[in-house]
């Protein structure tokens, strides 16, 4: 497979014309209501749904960090263990303008003080995190928004070294260590905050519609279909993937059974409540769901209505990271995924490093990760959205005090490369499989919806790689058992 997808383009579109399992132009516009931003450089023609001037975002929030770190690392070179870096000027930038100038000063700073704790200067690393309140905002620039999460958890995790905790803090510091939010409790949860921000991110979008795509390609000519979801949320994006099935009309469906896991049964149950009633209305195949309410490790056929006539399909979005805590538990789940025997398992994960065990290589993977979300929401999002704000502040906030606060198995927010993936199922004896044609033309109508070039898509091997102004954010795949 060709390392970029527009070689694909044109031969995606006409395989859509002559293809009866792809998905629908009118389940498309279910998902693109948002304005999601292309691989199309140079394109000014879409209005954008908040305030996004090309001018004073001339560098992303990315590349802001990038280059305090660089200037950190240069400034340590001439004076190792020297703070005086807070009153040093930057290095000469005189086409930024006045915000960025100052928002890299403010990302300098959290750097400069992230160094200090990382070598336990903690009453050093405590002053610049000082110098950084003077401009960190919850409401500010996304530097400055992710500056103040960063500085929170940071002085956090400062107390905790040194053990002068008080009051708040100290609840506060028991809630992360001791019983943290799960990863399915912040992100696979279907409140309004959570819906609307994965709503408004394009690469969400365009993971799911390549992977829907996926699953119809591999079940075109198989009348029952047992998908069993691992973590479903609101569901609506199968109500794509039934659409595209009902338009199979040289091998039209007999079953649809959707099987999903969760822990809380009300949840489940509303979301299968709600793609019934779809179902009931507008297919004409028989739907059957049902909800297995269990932790992933506790799984076990037999909780499962398996029926050897039908056709397996395995659905993973953002769950098997959530699981990198607990290696024996992540194979406990790979070997029962093999139990089931699936035709294909599709897997959406976060692409990115954040569970090294050196400190500072942990914080920089994870900085550069949530500046490109915090980026990315200020695109789609304005700053006082209130869906918006909730977002950060029960959710990515959540996760970032556990990725700098924590260690061992509290902490429990890790992501790794997709290498790391490949290695890990490769004892399982999983492989990749390529991703068709059809499957990339629906990545690219996502992210065509939208202008300037912010969302790019790459090829890394058979995996779909989708990035952020450059940053890879997830990964979109299909992978087969490999049998002797």
């Amino acid at each position: 497979m060709n390392s970029s997808l527009a070689n694909t383009t044109m031969k995606g579109k006409d395989q859509m014309k002559s293809s009866h399992s792809c998905i629908p132009s009118a389940s498309s516009q279910l998902l693109q209501k948002c304005c999601i931003r292309g691989n199309q450089k140079g394109k000014h023609d879409c209005d954008l749904p908040c305030s996004f001037s090309s001018e004073s975002h001339v560098l992303s929030t990315v590349k802001i960090f990038e280059m305090a770190q660089a200037q950190l690392l240069h400034h340590m070179s001439k004076k190792e263990d020297d703070p005086s870096i807070a009153s040093q000027p930057l290095n000469s930038h005189s086409d930024l303008s006045l915000e960025v100038s100052d928002d890299l000063q403010l990302a300098l700073l959290l750097q400069a003080s992230a160094e200090m704790f990382s070598k336990r200067h903690y009453e050093r690393a405590m002053e610049l995190l000082s110098l950084c309140n003077l401009s960190a905002s919850l409401t500010g620039t996304p530097v400055q928004r992710v500056v103040y999460y960063y500085s929170e958890a940071l002085r956090e995790r400062i107390d905790k070294e040194t053990k002068s905790i008080t009051g708040l803090q100290l609840d506060r510091l028991v809630d992360f260590e001791v019983k943290p939010a799960g990863v399915e409790e912040l992100f696979l949860c279907s409140k309004p905050h959570v819906i609307v921000c994965y709503r408004a991110l394009p690469f969400y979008q365009v993971a799911q519609f390549a992977c829907i795509q996926a699953i119809l390609d591999n079940v075109k000519s198989e009348k029952r279909l047992h998908l069993i979801d691992f973590g479903i949320r609101s569901g609506s994006h199968w109500t794509i993937l039934m659409q595209a099935l009902a338009n199979r009309g040289d091998c039209p469906l007999e079953l649809l059974k959707i099987t999903a896991i969760g822990t809380s049964k009300q949840v489940v149950d509303e979301t299968g409540k709600r793609l019934s009633s779809f179902a009931a209305e507008n297919m004409k195949f028989s739907f059957f769901f049902k909800a297995v309410v269990s932790e992933m490790k506790d799984l076990s056929k037999d909780l499962f209505e398996l029926d050897t006539n039908e056709v397996v399909v395995v659905y993973s979005e953002y769950i098997l990271g959530g699981m990198l805590a607990w290696p024996n538990h992540l194979e406990v789940v790979l070997r029962f995924i093999k139990n089931l025997n699936p035709c294909v398992i599709v897997v959406i994960e976060t692409e990115a490093n954040t569970n090294e065990p050196i400190f500072m290589d942990r914080f920089n993977g994870s900085v550069f990760l949530y500046a490109a979300l915090f980026d990315c929401l200020e695109a789609f999002m304005e700053r006082d959205n209130q869906h918006r704000m909730e977002f950060e502040r029960l959710v990515l906030r959540e996760v970032i005090h556990n990725v700098i606060t924590c260690e061992g198995e509290g902490r429990i927010f890790r992501n790794v490369r997709l290498e790391v993936w490949r290695a890990v199922f490769e004892k399982f004896g999983i492989k990749e499989t390529e991703l068709s044609e059809s499957s990339l033309y629906q990545a690219n109508l996502m992210a065509d919806r939208s202008a300037h070039g912010f969302c790019t898509l790459d090829m890394d091997g058979n995996c779909l790689t989708i990035k952020w102004n450059g940053t890879p954010i997830v990964f979109a795949s299909a992978w087969k058992f490999v049998h002797d």
